[in-house]
C-alpha cells in the first residue's frame, strides 16, 4: 500500500462539522499562519497532529479498498486508478472540499473517519502491500518468455498460456490495464501484477517454457536466418549479433527470430527438445552428453556453428560424429 503519513487533530471529524467549507490538506503547503486559502473553492487548508495515511492516484492496498467501499459505485480492487480518482473528486465537491482527488485527513473525516482512528496504529507505517525484499517483482514486456509470462497469461485469461509474450498477450494486457484504470502501456509492472492478484512470489525464476510445438512451423526458416549471422565473432556468453555468439547463444537467438523457444545453454537445449534419428535442416546437432556444444543442422554433413574463441559463425562440415540430433517437429 502506498501513501503519505500526515499529522492531524484527533478531532478532525469535528472540523468538518464545524466548518464545512474547510478544504482537504491534500498536497499543498501551509502558509505562515498554518492555513492556505483556495481561490477556486473558497476553502481553507488547515494543518495538524494524529496519524492518518493519505492515498492518491497510483496508491494501492487496503486503505484504497476502504475508500472505494465508502464511496460506492466502484470496483473494490485496492487500486487507485482513474475511476477512483474521478469518484473522489466528485465526492469532495459535493462535500465542499477542495476537489484535488487526494484522500487526506478531511476527506477521510467526510468519509466517516480514517480506519481505526479511535485506536491509532501501533506504527507510523501502514502494512506494506508491495512484495517484501525477498520477492522482487519481475517486470514483463513484449518479447519476454518463461514461467512468469505463463502465470500472467493464466491470470489474464482468454489467451494461450504458452509462456511467450507476443502480440496476442500484449493486446490482452493493454485491454486489462484499461479496464482497471491503469496506464495501458502493455508492460506488466508492480501495479499490473497487483491488479492481476499479485506477483507469483516463491516460484522458481528459472523459465518454465511451453511444450515444443507439434509441427515444424518456423523451423523451415531457421537455416536462412542463421546464415545472416555468418562471420559474427565467437564470444563466450554472447547471445546477439552485437555481442557476438557462443554456440548456444547462436542457436537460441536464431530460434527466437523464427518464433521458436528453446532454453539458453547447450545442455538445457539437449534435454528440452526431443531426439531424432532423421534430422531435417533447422534441427539441432549436439556433441557430448550432457552437451558441451550445439549447432544448427544445415543438411547433408553440414552445420552452422559458433565453435570456439578466435573463430566466427560459419557453415562447416561436422568435425566429429554428433551425440544426437534434436527437433521441435
Amino acid at each position: 500500500m502506498t501513501g503519505t503519513l500526515l499529522s492531524v487533530p484527533a478531532t478532525a471529524a469535528s472540523l468538518v462539522q464545524a466548518a464545512p467549507s474547510y478544504a482537504d490538506p491534500g498536497s499543498g503547503t501551509s502558509g505562515a499562519s498554518g492555513q492556505r486559502s483556495s481561490a477556486s473553492t473558497g476553502g481553507i487548508r488547515t494543518a495538524a497532529p494524529s496519524t492518518v495515511v493519505t492515498v492518491r492516484y497510483g496508491s494501492t492496498g487496503s486503505y484504497v479498498k476502504t475508500v472505494q467501499q465508502r464511496l460506492g459505485g466502484l470496483t473494490v480492487d485496492g487500486i487507485f486508478g482513474t475511476q477512483t480518482l474521478a469518484k473522489v473528486k466528485s465526492f469532495q465537491s459535493s462535500h465542499r472540499l477542495v476537489a484535488d482527488g487526494i484522500v487526506g485527513p478531511l476527506t477521510w473525516a467526510a468519509l466517516g473517519g480514517f480506519p481505526g482512528s479511535t485506536t491509532p496504529p501501533p506504527t507510523t507505517t501502514p502494512p506494506p502491500t508491495t512484495p517484501p525484499p525477498s520477492c522482487k517483482v519481475t517486470v514483463l514486456r513484449y518479447g519476454a518468455t518463461g514461467s512468469y509470462v505463463s502465470s500472467a497469461q493464466s491470470k489474464l485469461g482468454g489467451i494461450a498460456v504458452d509462456g511467450i509474450f507476443g502480440a496476442g498477450t500484449l493486446s490482452r494486457v493493454k485491454s486489462f490495464q484499461s479496464s482497471k484504470g491503469l496506464v495501458a502501456d502493455g508492460i506488466i509492472g508492480p501495479l499490473t501484477w497487483s491488479a492481476l492478484g499479485g506477483f507469483p512470489c516463491g516460484t522458481d525464476p528459472t523459465p518454465n517454457p511451453p511444450p515444443p510445438p507439434s509441427n515444424g512451423d518456423g523451423l523451415s526458416a531457421v537455416v536462412s536466418i542463421a546464415q545472416k549471422y555468418l562471420g559474427v565473432p565467437y564470444v563466450g556468453g554472447g547471445s546477439s549479433p552485437s555481442q557476438g555468439f557462443d554456440c548456444s547463444g547462436l542457436t537460441s537467438y536464431v530460434y527466437k527470430q523464427a518464433g521458436l523457444y528453446i532454453p539458453r545453454t547447450a545442455s538445457q537445449q539437449q534435454a528440452y527438445i526431443k531426439k531424432t534419428t532423421n534430422p531435417q535442416p533447422g534441427d539441432l546437432v549436439f556433441f557430448g552428453s550432457p552437451a558441451t556444444h550445439v549447432a544448427i543442422y544445415a543438411g547433408g554433413n553440414l552445420m552452422i556453428s559458433a565453435d570456439h574463441p578466435g573463430t566466427v559463425v560459419k557453415k562447416e562440415n561436422m568435425w566429429t560424429t554428433p551425440t544426437n540430433y534434436g527437433t521441435l517437429r
